[in-house]
């Protein structure tokens, strides 16, 4: 059994694309994957900035962003 390509959310009042970012991904700029695995949801017409509530969007699952070394303590870091 695989695991799921995406996850399902059911947007909630005044919810944003931004703030789905950031609550799954840890980053608000990570908008980009979710807007596209929705983009088919409003057709043509414009994206809203806020969600309707009860909307349910696909959350792609998406591999963790690499930290970089001079984030970590030097016991972390990669050795050169």
């Amino acid at each position: 059994m695989t695991a799921a390509a995406w996850l399902e959310h059911v947007a909630a009042l005044n919810e944003r694309w931004d703030t789905l970012a950031y609550r799954y991904y840890g980053d608000a700029n990570r908008t980009g994957p979710i807007i596209r695995a929705n983009r088919d949801l409003f057709g043509e017409g414009p994206i809203p900035c806020i969600l309707p509530p009860g909307l349910t969007v696909k959350i792609p699952v998406l591999d963790p962003q690499p930290i970089a070394d001079a984030l970590l303590p030097p016991w972390k870091r990669a050795s050169a």
